[in-house]
C-alpha cells in the first residue's frame, strides 16, 4: 500500500478519535454542570454548618441591614391578648378554640421562617395566644350558612348570613382544610402583603418589645370538619 494512503488513513483515524473525545467531553461537561447546579440547590436548601449559623440569627449567609426607615408597631392590645389557650369548645359555633399545640406549632414554624429570612427571632414568649383574635374567628365559624367561606374576611367587608354583628379583633387571616399553625405561618410567608404584616421585614427596632398574637379555631357551624382550621395573627408593640 502506498505510503501516502497509509498516512491519510492514519490521519483520518486520529481526527476521528479527537472528534470522539471532544464530543464525549462536551456531553460529560454538560452532565457535570447539571450536577453542580443540582448540588448547589441542595446545599442552599440544607440547614448548613451549625457553627456558621451561630454567627447570626439567620446564619453566616445573613448580612445585617441597618439601612432604611423602621416601621412602627401598633400599641399593645387589651390584657386578654396574652391569656392562656384552653382549646375549649365554643357553644355558639361548635368550633374548638386554640390549643397549646396550635400555638407551639405556629411559633416554631414562624421562628424558622424568620431565621431563614434573616429577620431575627422574637423571644419565644412574644409569640402569644390572642383571645380577641379567637373571638373574631369564632364569630366567622358560627355563621349558620353551610358555605365555610360565607363570613370569611375582614371586619367591614363581610357579614354573617344571620345578621349577627362581629365581635373580637380583626387580623391577618389564613384558613382551609389542614391549615395548622405551621401551615398558616407558611401561607403568610408566601404572600407578600401578609409577609410584610406578619413578619415585618422592615422593622428594625428592639425585637424584645415586638409581639405577635395568634389564634386558631377548628371546625364550626353548621357542620365544618375539625380539620377545617381558621387562623389569625397581628403584630404589636409589647
Amino acid at each position: 500500500m502506498p505510503l501516502r494512503v497509509i498516512c491519510t488513513a492514519l490521519l483520518a483515524a486520529v481526527l476521528a478519535g479527537v472528534l470522539l473525545v471532544v464530543w464525549a467531553g462536551g456531553d460529560s461537561s454538560a452532565l457535570a454542570t447539571a450536577g453542580v447546579a443540582d448540588g448547589r440547590a441542595t446545599v442552599l436548601a440544607a440547614a448548613g454548618d451549625p457553627e456558621a449559623e451561630a454567627e447570626g440569627a439567620g446564619g453566616a449567609a445573613c448580612v445585617a441591614d441597618a439601612t432604611g426607615a423602621s416601621s412602627s408597631s401598633p400599641s399593645q392590645p387589651v390584657a386578654d391578648a396574652i391569656a392562656v389557650p384552653t382549646g375549649a369548645t365554643d357553644a355558639a359555633s361548635g368550633a374548638t378554640g386554640t390549643t397549646t399545640a396550635d400555638l407551639d406549632a405556629f411559633r416554631a414554624a414562624y421562628q424558622e421562617q424568620r431565621r431563614q429570612g434573616c429577620l431575627g427571632l422574637l423571644p419565644a414568649g412574644n409569640v402569644r395566644y390572642d383571645a380577641c383574635l379567637e373571638r373574631y374567628l369564632l364569630w366567622i365559624a358560627g355563621d349558620p350558612n353551610p358555605d365555610p367561606l360565607s363570613a370569611w374576611g375582614h371586619k367591614g367587608e363581610v357579614v354573617r348570613s344571620d345578621g349577627e354583628p362581629p365581635v373580637g379583633c380583626d387580623g391577618n387571616l389564613a384558613g382551609g382544610t389542614g391549615t395548622t399553625g405551621a401551615v398558616a405561618a407558611e401561607k403568610w410567608w408566601a404572600s407578600g402583603p401578609h409577609r410584610d404584616a406578619v413578619y415585618r421585614p422592615d422593622f428594625r427596632g428592639d425585637l424584645a418589645h415586638a409581639c405577635l398574637g395568634f389564634a386558631s379555631v377548628h371546625g364550626g357551624a353548621p357542620g365544618d370538619s375539625p380539620d377545617f382550621v381558621r387562623s389569625a395573627s397581628r403584630w404589636y408593640a409589647c
